[in-house]
């Protein structure tokens, strides 16, 4: 050592017997002590290297978990789009059976009042997955919307159908008796005093005893007897709609009673003004007498 500011080095030769000074050379304390320094410094650089290392490896993770996430949401998001699609194709359906069953009720046809929007495809990305995920909410709310006024209008064809059949079951479609027609309705000479009135009704020739049934639901309204009708039997169908039934031998029904189409009322007869065995049969609407052969469909077996 030459002085206190340096130290002083030999490197002797590697061989014993070697002819080789050695060598000698000296380093300043302050340049080791930076020496030192920088392997301070190296060193730490490289401990925060390996750390900062397993710290980006735990982020890769995280980042492929991220991935998979994503992933898992966008499929996710596909099964979504793909129930909306099939509840849009189902409310089409709904609407076009709606608007048929309409058709064939008389009922207004409604018009939609909601609009259901499409979405866009699972192939946008992040930028673009809230605006995906807020047109979903839309249509869903907008579905439920349509879902809330089919169920409407679903009540209101319902109702429209039972109202129908209600109508249907009262009009009397059937015949009343087996037998011909031998009178219509209508303007006619009368047998009795040879002069131009009106017929309210149709007489139908049939043999004495021959069963007289309803020929719709109804309520029997009276049952007695009347000098022109004999004995004589009056329902109510309801809807305005009344029915008559004259020259009856036998009545088989109370008043209040409740009937229905193809239930026996009475047997043909010949009492009252008649000229023979034969039911005569009214219908009234609102009150005012129509021609029954409007209203039969069938005869009644």
């Amino acid at each position: 050592m030459k002085d206190h500011d340096s130290y002083s080095i030999v490197v002797l030769p590697v061989l014993p017997r070697s002819m080789s000074e050695p060598w000698r050379f000296s380093i300043k304390k302050r340049t080791c002590q930076y020496l030192i320094g920088l392997s301070v410094v190296v060193s730490l650089a490289t401990v925060g290297s390996f750390v900062n290392y397993i710290l980006m490896l735990d982020r890769m993770e995280e980042l492929r978990n991220l991935r998979k996430e994503t992933k898992l949401q966008e499929t996710q998001i596909r099964g979504v789009l793909h129930m909306v699609d099939g509840l849009k194709q189902q409310m089409a359906r709904l609407s076009e059976v709606d608007h048929k069953l309409r058709v064939m009720t008389d009922l207004d046809v409604r018009k939609d009042t909601t609009a259901v929007l499409g979405v866009g495809g699972p192939e946008e990305r992040e930028e673009s997955r809230s605006k995906l995920m807020s047109a979903i909410q839309f249509d869903l709310g907008a579905l439920r919307e349509r879902i809330l006024q089919q169920e409407e209008s679903f009540e209101e064809l319902v109702d429209a159908v039972l109202k129908r059949q209600s109508l249907l079951a009262a009009t009397p479609s059937a015949w009343p008796t087996a037998g011909s027609v031998v009178s219509g309705f209508g303007k006619r000479i009368s047998p009795f005093t040879g002069r131009l009135v009106m017929h309210n009704g149709i007489d139908i020739r049939a043999p004495h005893g021959t069963p007289v049934v309803a020929p719709a639901a109804g309520v029997v309204t009276y049952v007695g007897y009347d000098s022109g009708y004999g004995k004589i039997i009056k329902i109510d169908h309801g809807y305005g709609i009344k029915t008559y039934y004259g020259h009856l031998s036998t009545t088989m029904v109370v008043p209040s009673q409740k009937v229905k189409r193809g239930d026996k009322l009475a047997l043909v007869g010949n009492t009252g003004m008649s000229t023979g065995a034969h039911l005569h049969y009214e219908v009234y609407r609102d009150n005012v007498p129509v021609n029954p052969m409007k209203y039969i469909l069938r005869k009644t077996s």
